[in-house]
Formats: structure tokens, C-alpha cells, sequence
């Protein structure tokens, strides 16, 4: 009888055992199977700052995320907007066909300083000629890069608004160092 009542518990712990196994397995499975079938992978948010609207949102989309504009300015023509503001901030990791929040700004094209380092001081003085702005200081220093005659910084900054006077600031290489 004893022997009867050990071969009973055995077996049940056998079938308890095969059950348990059988339905941790089926989990198993069926976690890998959600995780293949509803994977979305990670993307890393590139900066967005400072590009024109119509840009950024070339470059989130080709990235994989979507954009949305927060306190959108009314729009006007002559006008472009600008990002100034981005959540989530450059670099960090989300999955991919989330929504980047990005805030712009309003600038006249026409009022944007053309980005004229590196270039000689012949070929800045043309450009800026051009859209109507010329130099104001003029300073010199030696660069590590940059050969005599070149620019080296400007300011404004190129891409900001230029001030009522129209003139640039800028720093000349006087060679090599």
C-alpha cells in the first residue's frame, strides 16, 4: 500500500513537472514570437537646431521619427522658420516612428548673414556685396589652418540676423603659424 501511494505522488509530481515545463516553454515561445513580430528598433535623434523647417523634418524623417512644431508663429511670406528649440534633445536614444517637439522661429531670409569663413577676403567682400552688407571691423591673427587672406571667424554668426548697419565683423588669417 505504501508502495502504491509512492508510485501515485511520483507520478503526479512527474505530470506537475511536464506541465510546469510544457507552459513555461509555451511562454517562452510566445515572448520570442511578440518580440519578432512588434520589434521597433532604436534611433538615435540627430540635431535638428538651427535648420530650416522644410530641412529638419527631411532629416527626421530619413532618421525615422516624426516632427511636430509647438507654438507655430503665423507664417508670412519672405519668411522662413527656423528650429530653435527640440525635445528630445540631440543624441538621445528612442524608438524609432516617435515624435520629436520642435520649436521655430521666424527670420527674414534677407536679413541672414551668408557664411563666409574660410573664404578670401575678395570673395566675402563679393558675397556680402551681393545681399547688400559689407565688412565693419576687420581684425588679424595668426591661424594654425587657415593661409594669409583667409577668414577666420565672423560676427554675426552666420545663419543670424545681421544688425540695422549691415556690416560684419571679421577676423583675417595672416598665415600659418
Amino acid at each position: 500500500m505504501l508502495l502504491k501511494l509512492f508510485i501515485g505522488i511520483s507520478r503526479f509530481l512527474f505530470l506537475l513537472v511536464v506541465v510546469i515545463a510544457t507552459v513555461a516553454l509555451g511562454g517562452y515561445i510566445a515572448f520570442l514570437t511578440y518580440q519578432t513580430i512588434f520589434y521597433i528598433p532604436n534611433v538615435n535623434v540627430p540635431s535638428v537646431l538651427s535648420m530650416e523647417i522644410n530641412n529638419a523634418q527631411q532629416v527626421l524623417h530619413k532618421t525615422g521619427l516624426k516632427m511636430l512644431v509647438i507654438d507655430e508663429p503665423l507664417f508670412r511670406e519672405g519668411d522662413n522658420l527656423f528650429v530653435v528649440g527640440q525635445d528630445p534633445p540631440p543624441g538621445t536614444e528612442i524608438k524609432k516612428n516617435r515624435t520629436v517637439e520642435v520649436e521655430v522661429k521666424e527670420t527674414k531670409v534677407s536679413n541672414q548673414v551668408p557664411d563666409i569663413i574660410g573664404k578670401t577676403t575678395r570673395e566675402a567682400e563679393e558675397l556680402l556685396a551681393e545681399q547688400g552688407y559689407s565688412f565693419g571691423n576687420i581684425a588679424y591673427s595668426m591661424h594654425h589652418q587657415l593661409p594669409q587672406g583667409r577668414i577666420i571667424a565672423q560676427n554675426p554668426n552666420p545663419g543670424e540676423n545681421i544688425g540695422s548697419n549691415g556690416e560684419v565683423n571679421i577676423l583675417v588669417s595672416k598665415g600659418l603659424y
